[in-house]
Order: C-alpha cells, then sequence, then structure tokens
C-alpha cells in the first residue's frame, strides 16, 4: 500500500513536470520560436496556451509591438557636397520571426542590420537634396523617402520599418566653424560698407549744410548793406534838410559829434592853438 502511494505521488509529480515543461503560454504583445535540438520547428503568433515537447524543444519569444531604436549619427554628402553629420532614431516591429530569427539570433545583430539600412537609405536621400531642402519644412517628405526605401532593405530580415525620424541634421565643427568665420567676413564687408555709405552721406549732407548757410550769410550780408545804404541815405537827406534849415545849428551838432568822437576817451590828448576853429565853442563871448 506504501508502496502504491509513493509510486502514485512520484507519477502525479512527474506529470506535473511534464506538463509545465511541455505548455508554455504566449502573450499578446510577443510571439514564440520553437526550437528542437537548436532546429526551428515552429511559430506561435497567436495569444494563448501551447504545447511543445517537455526536454527537448525550446521557447524564444520575440516581441510584436513597435519598437524604437537610436541609430548611431552618420555622415551624409549634400547635393553640393556639403557633409553633414546626421543624427536619427527609428520605430520597427517583427513581422516574420523565422526570417528574423535567420539574419540575426539576437536583438544587438538585428538592430545592427537596422541601422545599417537606415543610415544607407539616409545617404542615398541627402544626397539628391541641398543645404535648405534638408533644414527647411521639405523635411517630412524627405523623412518618408528614407523610411521606405530603408523598408525594403529590412524586408528580408523579416523586419518593417514604421517611422524614420531626424533628430539633428548639422555641419560638422570644422565645416561650421569655417561657415562662422566666411558669415563675420561677410558681416564685417558689409559694416565696412555701410559705414563708407554713411560717411559718404555725412560729407554730402555736411557740404550741403555748409553750402546753405553761405547763400544765407550772403544773403543776410547783401539785405544788410541794402538796409544800410538805404539808412545812410535817409540820414544824408535829413541832414541835407537839417542844414538847409538852420547852418548854425547843424554845424553845432557836427562839433559836438567831432567833439565826442575825439574827447570820448580819457587817454585822449590833443595839442592845438587856443585860437583854433576847433574849441570855438570852449571861448566865450569874452574871447576867453
Amino acid at each position: 500500500m506504501a508502496k502504491s502511494t509513493i509510486a502514485l505521488f512520484i507519477s502525479l509529480f512527474a506529470g506535473i513536470v511534464v506538463l509545465f515543461q511541455s505548455a508554455f503560454i504566449v502573450d499578446e504583445r510577443e510571439q514564440a520560436l520553437v526550437f528542437q535540438l537548436g532546429q526551428l520547428k515552429g511559430v506561435r503568433a497567436d495569444a494563448g496556451l501551447h504545447f511543445k515537447v517537455p526536454f527537448l524543444q525550446q521557447v524564444e519569444m520575440l516581441e510584436k509591438r513597435i519598437m524604437s531604436m537610436d541609430n548611431p549619427a552618420t555622415e551624409a554628402f549634400e547635393v553640393d557636397q556639403r557633409r553633414l553629420l546626421v543624427d536619427s532614431f527609428t520605430r520597427y516591429r517583427i513581422v516574420d520571426p523565422l526570417k528574423r530569427y535567420q539574419a540575426a539570433r539576437d536583438d544587438r545583430l538585428a538592430q545592427s542590420l537596422l541601422s545599417q539600412a537606415v543610415n544607407s537609405a539616409v545617404k542615398e536621400v541627402i544626397a539628391r537634396e541641398t543645404m535648405q531642402a534638408v533644414v527647411s519644412g521639405q523635411r517630412v517628405e524627405m523623412m518618408e523617402r528614407i523610411r521606405a526605401i530603408a523598408d525594403k532593405k529590412v524586408q528580408k530580415y523579416g523586419m518593417e520599418i514604421v517611422d524614420v525620424r531626424l533628430k539633428r541634421v548639422d555641419l560638422p565643427l570644422q565645416n561650421s566653424q569655417a561657415i562662422f568665420q566666411r558669415m563675420e567676413s561677410e558681416r564685417q564687408r558689409e559694416a565696412a560698407e555701410e559705414r563708407a555709405v554713411g560717411q559718404r552721406d555725412a560729407i554730402k549732407i555736411k557740404a550741403d549744410a555748409d553750402r546753405q548757410v553761405a547763400v544765407l550769410v550772403a544773403d543776410a550780408e547783401k539785405l544788410a548793406q541794402i538796409i544800410r545804404g538805404e539808412a545812410d541815405g535817409k540820414a544824408t537827406k535829413i541832414f541835407a534838410e537839417a542844414f538847409g534849415k538852420d547852418e548854425e545849428f547843424f554845424e553845432f551838432y557836427r562839433t559836438m559829434q567831432a567833439y565826442r568822437k575825439a574827447l570820448g576817451k580819457d587817454d585822449t590828448s590833443l595839442v592845438l592853438s587856443p585860437d583854433s576853429d576847433f574849441f570855438k565853442l570852449f571861448i566865450n563871448s569874452k574871447g576867453q
């Protein structure tokens, strides 16, 4: 009785072990490859419970979901043979597990094949584009062409490229420095031209201003001379009329003007004869 009980437990345990070794579950996000002694025996892409030969067959799971991968930066030449540094990433999925396993037995090798295909497509597309097209709004259409070319290259590996995006497109450092120096030289040349134009305009404006000042001064002097001439004429006329009316008063007035001009300063010294006509207004009626 005891031996039969032990045998029953052993059989039950062995059955459980065999069941666990023969059954496996495929998640809806995965797909399974069944191997026997290193040889591929089948693909289980449907989600659910599946069975295999225990201890003899092994199962390897592959992703069914869309995966992302950063591609190593690569150098490409645009249509004018200017070198560009391109950094991109790829979204892909496995559509044929058998081809994928035959082409690459691990994810690292598969991603290496993907990177080679994408970078080759990047170089092929950029070689037909100008710098302006690469950095402008045409990039969306260009990325779609890269995806289509790369997808054709990886179909033989059992993979499908869903999307390719260019994260960064730059000039290499030495090219950037050369372009910066060229831009700096161009800006300096433009600044020199602007300064030269400004100096030319300044000289022109100054010369025009000087000419206008000279014209205004000449016109003012001319007008002043005309006014002074008219005033002198009126003064002479008034004096003539006054002289004609009262000769003694006119003589007295002119003599006073002469005194003011001759004796108006403190340091004036005159040596004249006392009986000079110049002093006739200083002599009283007694001759003193």
